[in-house]
């Protein structure tokens, strides 16, 4: 009973049970080929969704955490008072109640709090999207759609950080 309590072999018990766990894990991997292979595409696709937030990190963030109430209503206006977000198949999504005005580049990863890296989005794909640092390739298809729907004269570039010079063209006034 006193062994059972030491703190010692409670360690070591969960590592023998986790290596057991890996050592059953690999053997039925290497019986089943396509069960590898399915872990190995995980861990890539894992691997690969992490890069853009490590390359972008957690630089200096925006002291102003929240859209102010004209920033929030300028986005949502561009928007055409429609969720941003398009998916490959489906095309762009039709939600138009409940809108948020969500960083295209994350706060939390040094994303500015402007109306440049702003995007109207439903709440199911704001949750969705949550700290998500897009790829650069990404943000230039957001910018071509942009294109369709924004109004005239506004700028489709999306700024990621403050620092950053703003993209040159005609101010959008709303």
């Amino acid at each position: 009973m006193t062994e059972l309590l030491n703190l010692g072999s409670g360690v070591e018990l969960a590592g023998d049970v986790f290596g057991g766990l890996m050592d059953g894990i690999l053997e039925q991997a290497a019986a089943e080929p396509w069960l590898g292979a399915l872990v190995g595409l995980l861990l890539v696709h894992a691997v690969v969704r992490r890069i853009p937030g490590l390359l972008h990190g957690r630089s200096r963030r925006d002291p102003q955490r929240c859209f102010l109430r004209a920033d929030k209503r300028l986005i949502l206006r561009r928007a055409g008072h429609r969720c941003e977000h398009h998916s490959w198949l489906g095309g762009r999504c039709g939600a138009t109640e409940d809108l948020q005005a969500d960083h295209v580049h994350p706060h939390s990863r040094g994303g500015s709090t402007s109306v440049a890296n702003g995007q109207a989005l439903c709440p199911r794909h704001n949750t969705r999207k949550a700290a998500r640092v897009l790829w650069d390739w990404e943000l230039r298809r957001l910018e071509r759609r942009r294109a369709a729907y924004f109004p005239a004269g506004a700028p489709t570039a999306v700024v990621r950080h403050a620092d950053r010079p703003a993209p040159i063209g005609p101010p959008y006034l709303g």
